[in-house]
């Protein structure tokens, strides 16, 4: 009983002086919870950093094809322009010819804007004589998963979710 006693009475007098350096087994599990806090908190900031980043990506593709389809038509209305012009040469297959905007700079310099790459092709008179009567306008994703978006000039602007150019053309799937 004496021993019990003894303990108890210094452990009382310990904690009645302030020492904090009484159970140092306590403070062991004090800051394993402080690091275990830290490392969850981590752990859960990581995961929403992830997310976001996700979903970032996600709306910074979607503006890519947003981006896509406006330039498509875009295209689509300078060929217009271009062969209301020149009615002696009709449509034309050289981007440099359709203007000098930021959209046919970028796409004469290095043929992709904004996630797609850009082919003008198929400019032909009729039985390949006189003005040209068509062409064809596709733009090719650089990244996987995305449609391909074409238009001839009928102007109708058509996709295809497996990326072929030339389904895409003889196809009635508009967005």
């Amino acid at each position: 009983m004496r021993g019990r006693s003894f303990v108890a009475s210094s452990l009382k007098t310990l904690s009645r002086r302030g020492d904090k350096t009484v159970l140092p087994i306590s403070k062991l599990g004090r800051s394993r919870t402080v690091y275990l806090k830290w490392a969850i908190g981590l752990i859960g900031f990581g995961l929403v950093a992830w997310v976001l980043y996700g979903r970032f990506r996600s709306l910074l593709h979607l503006g890519y094809l947003d981006s896509a389809f406006v330039s498509v038509r875009a295209l689509a209305a300078d060929e217009a322009r271009f062969a209301g012009a020149h009615p002696e040469i009709g449509y034309t297959c050289t981007l440099s010819e359709l203007g000098n905007d930021q959209l046919i700079t970028a796409l004469t310099k290095s043929g992709d804007w904004n996630g797609y790459a850009f082919e003008l092709t198929g400019c032909s008179g009729l039985n390949g004589v006189g003005p040209n009567r068509t062409y064809k306008i596709a733009a090719r994703p650089l990244v996987k998963g995305y449609p391909v978006l074409c238009t001839d000039q009928s102007g109708i602007l058509k996709t295809d979710d497996e990326g072929s150019v030339e389904r895409c053309l003889v196809s009635r799937t508009v967005p």
